[in-house]
């Protein structure tokens, strides 16, 4: 055999080695384990949901009333809690280009945070049920003014609650009002009120026996309070319920003092002590028996005052209007007083001032401003008042203007 053909057989027996180039791996994405994603869950899951919650009140322009269509869920604590639960699931590496990393080894992370967002979702709701606290009806409050009360509702609650609030007063036992009202509990501080106007259910004066209860009925149960102890403080005075359920004028009363003193630019003739002018006073307020009626600073009315001599009319002092002891009327430059001032505050009398001014009797309408002759005879004082919606009540009280001895004489008689 030749040496070619040798070779030959020798290259077919011992094949030529290739060489192969070999390919580094593609390492798999690195998933965390499951204690750094309850660490991640904690930090960057829980703790902003937990101060989100916390200072989700005192978020400017109202933007913690903001809420997810057709829910009572907070609009801002949704996006918190989505936007958490994302940040978590890229961070621990269960977010890349090709999708969710939830199989093979990121199960175990998927599991701890899917777990942890389902607690934090439905835990306040599961211990809502157990740890709810009773609800209550707090004290009644009224406004300065007296026009409304508010009834406070409590309940420490995880949860925000929508109920109805079934409302009944009472006067004396016997039913004067009813209605309903929509009451939602804000879990941010367990609290809500409800507000109902005096004039709604308003029958008659509390005082002296007569006084007003209010039932609230609410999640199956009833709550009683009584109107009348609540209190109401004003800058100087403190006032109870009962005073500011005692409106309807029931005692009035009125006298005219005449300013009998020596005066030598008024007197006139010989007289030494003469009639120089009058102080007109009224009382009204609430009748109990007593000289003069009560005071009542929650009434609003109005008062007319005459005095009379004979058929013919010597002062027609301006309407007078009272509004939780405020009182206005027009002065007339000064004729009639400061045209300003409170009736009912310290007591129910009232003086209607004049022009001038006397240390002793203060101030009082000059005999020579009558609009009639100012001779001596028989006078009547005669006062009105009126309130809405209620009959008029008056007095009459009757003076004989005399002399005796160069002394005018102003004596109050029972009739002319």
């Amino acid at each position: 055999m030749s040496e070619g053909g040798l070779l030959e057989k020798a290259a077919e027996q011992s094949p030529s080695q290739t060489p192969v180039a070999v390919m580094p791996s593609e390492e798999a994405p690195k998933v965390a384990g499951p204690v750094e994603a309850a660490k991640s869950v904690a930090l960057f899951g829980l703790f902003p949901i937990l101060l989100f919650r916390a200072i989700l009140v005192y978020l400017p322009g109202g933007i913690d009333e903001l809420v997810l269509p057709f829910t009572s869920i907070s609009l801002v604590m949704a996006i918190v809690f989505f936007a958490s639960l994302a940040f978590v699931m890229w961070r621990l590496g269960l977010v890349t280009t090709t999708g969710l990393a939830v199989s093979g080894s990121g199960s175990v992370a998927a599991s701890v945070v899917v777990v942890s967002y389902l607690l934090m979702l439905l835990l306040p709701m599961v211990i809502g049920v157990f740890l709810e606290g009773e609800l209550s009806v707090g004290q009644i409050e009224y406004s300065e003014d007296g026009e409304s009360i508010t009834v406070n509702i409590l309940q420490t609650t995880m949860s925000d609650r929508e109920l109805e609030a079934g409302l009944v007063v009472l006067q004396s036992g016997s039913q004067v009002w009813s209605s309903t009202a929509n009451v939602t509990i804000d879990s941010s501080d367990g609290e809500s009120e409800i507000t109902i106007q005096v004039s709604e259910f308003y029958s008659s004066n509390a005082l002296p026996n007569s006084p007003y209860t209010l039932k609230v009925t609410i999640d199956g149960k009833e709550h009683t309070r009584d109107l009348t102890y609540s209190t109401i403080q004003w800058d100087s005075s403190q006032w109870t319920g009962a005073d500011a359920l005692t409106r309807d004028i029931t005692g009035v009363d009125g006298i005219a003092r005449g300013v009998v003193k020596e005066d030598p630019d008024r007197c006139s003739g010989d007289a030494q002590n003469c009639l120089v002018g009058v102080v007109m006073s009224g009382w009204a307020g609430l009748d109990t028996g007593a000289e003069y009626p009560a005071r009542m600073p929650f009434a609003d009315f109005t008062v007319e005052a005459v005095l009379m001599e004979g058929n013919d009319v010597a002062i027609a002092y301006p309407t007078i209007t009272v509004a939780n002891t405020v009182a206005t009327w027009d002065s007339n430059g000064g004729l009639f007083g400061s045209g300003s001032g409170y009736w009912g505050d310290y007591g129910s009398e009232f003086a209607m001032g004049g022009s001038v001014f006397d240390a002793n009797f203060g101030k009082y309408v000059p005999k020579d401003e009558f609009d009639s002759a100012g001779d001596y005879g028989c006078y009547s004082f005669i006062i009105t008042v009126s309130q809405e919606g209620s009959n008029s009540l008056s007095d009459t009280s009757y003076y004989e203007y005399s002399t005796s001895n160069s002394n005018d004489i102003w004596a109050s008689v029972s009739s002319c």
